[in-house]
């Protein structure tokens, strides 16, 4: 049975389908004779420079060979992403992925369709064949860049995958007899780590800033396109960013839950609905937060703010409670919020897990100090009222704390002494 890209330029009656220059077709058995570009030779020395792959992976797959990957390994090289052009294909149904055996899991094929090349011995551009009939086609009705003949050199090099509750049981089959295509299409795990951690640094750059470079601290200029010559594309970079910065809520949901295994008891508190907080603190912030009273410094208390333009979402907002160290002899945080939003219910959630993280850590006095915009007034009263009614050991009601907290505002002049006033002896 002949692979489908063997059959696609046969002569045929109806002269609708023929190219304007009859279009050649290369069999593998052609490709390992033709000596004019170097074809016999092994496909390794053809490599682009910027199509690397890493230990664990090549991207390149050649040869005879047979791989178990665990799920792990396969997530960090992409699925096993190949930078051969591939048709992709079913195998039977019977197998299936939760099976313990590889020989019974779920099974897939990819079938190299080779590469399209130029019959000018000169020309050096090696083209990547598009997956359909009609596309390759297309492709060959057209003329090279240099106005030359273009041609197909098939492959049909096999690879089988089959997919089981251990992994991913690899094996491929025969030996690429062509160049390898001049242009990549995939960024390596390792590649695409490079690309997260100067988009992580560089929250606010575009695709054109990413690719020119940014100014370092050695004086030198870092650019994605140092990575790989897929990152010279600005459209290619804009859709790695859009991917990366909007990943959906599945991805992220996960990576949130593996954080907090990773990291267990430094999230206090999550809530994601209309109104969304992370609320996080170490062992040693909340330390911080309740301290011996400073009697030769006036830096006593707490001082809660909102940062904004932090997050990549100009509304979004990191709300911090700092307090001072004498042992640092600066300002430390205490507790650190993520916020969609500055409304009183964001700074509601924000100072009820303070006040409940302080009285974790032990009874002892402290107070608060904020800017107290009206959302901040309305989210610290909420939060007092709450913590205080929420306490079994509590002779203070609801009532009774608001009341508490208005008559203490209309005394003080400003905002500073209405938070000093809050302190509880």
């Amino acid at each position: 049975m002949k692979h489908h890209s063997q059959e696609l330029f046969e002569l045929c009656t109806d002269t609708k389908s023929i190219p304007r220059r009859r279009a050649r077709s290369v069999s593998p058995s052609a490709a390992r004779t033709n000596q004019r570009r170097g074809l016999d030779q092994s496909s390794n020395s053809l490599r682009p420079k910027s199509g690397g792959g890493d230990e664990l992976w090549d991207p390149w797959p050649d040869g005879d060979f047979e791989r178990l990957l665990t799920w792990e390994e396969v997530l960090r090289t992409d699925n096993l992403s190949e930078h051969w052009a591939c048709q992709p294909g079913g195998g039977d149904k019977r197998g299936s992925e939760s099976a313990l055996a590889w020989s019974q899991g779920k099974k897939t094929r990819r079938v190299c369709l080779g590469v399209i090349t130029c019959d000018e011995p000169t020309c050096e551009v090696v083209t990547r064949p598009q997956t359909r009939r009609a596309g390759i086609m297309g492709q060959l009705n057209a003329s090279c860049l240099c106005g030359s003949q273009l041609k197909h050199i098939d492959c049909g090099v096999t690879s089988v995958l089959y997919s089981f509750k251990g992994g991913v049981y690899y094996i491929h089959k025969g030996i690429h007899h062509h160049p390898k295509q001049t242009h990549i299409l995939h960024l390596s795990r390792d590649e695409r780590t490079r690309f997260e951690q100067i988009v992580f640094e560089n929250p606010a750059a575009g695709p054109a800033a990413l690719i020119a470079g940014r100014n370092s601290i050695t004086g030198t200029r870092e650019s994605v396109s140092t990575i790989s010559t897929v990152l010279l594309n600005q459209d290619r970079v804009k859709a790695e960013l859009q991917a990366l910065r909007g990943k959906s809520t599945r991805n992220f949901v996960d990576d949130f839950a593996e954080f907090q295994k990773n990291h267990p008891g430094y999230v206090l508190y999550s809530q994601f609905e209309a109104v969304t907080v992370v609320v996080v603190q170490t062992q040693f912030m909340v330390s911080q937060l309740v301290t011996d009273f400073i009697e030769d410094e006036a830096v006593n208390g707490i001082v809660s703010d909102a940062a904004h333009g932090f997050w990549y979402s100009s509304k979004d907002l990191l709300i911090i409670s700092s307090t001072y160290s004498a042992l640092l002899a600066c300002w430390v945080p205490g507790l650190m919020t993520y916020a969609n939003g500055g409304s009183a219910e964001h700074y509601r959630l924000h100072f009820l897990v303070l006040f409940n993280s302080m009285a974790d850590e032990c009874e002892k006095h402290g107070r608060e100090v904020v800017d107290f915009s009206e959302a901040e007034r309305v989210g610290f009263t909420q939060a007092f009222i709450m913590f205080w009614t929420n306490r079994e050991d509590s002779r203070v009601y609801e009532e009774g704390c608001r009341v508490f907290l208005v008559s203490r505002q209309k005394v003080c002049e400003n905002s500073d002494l209405y938070a000093a006033s809050l302190h509880r002896q």
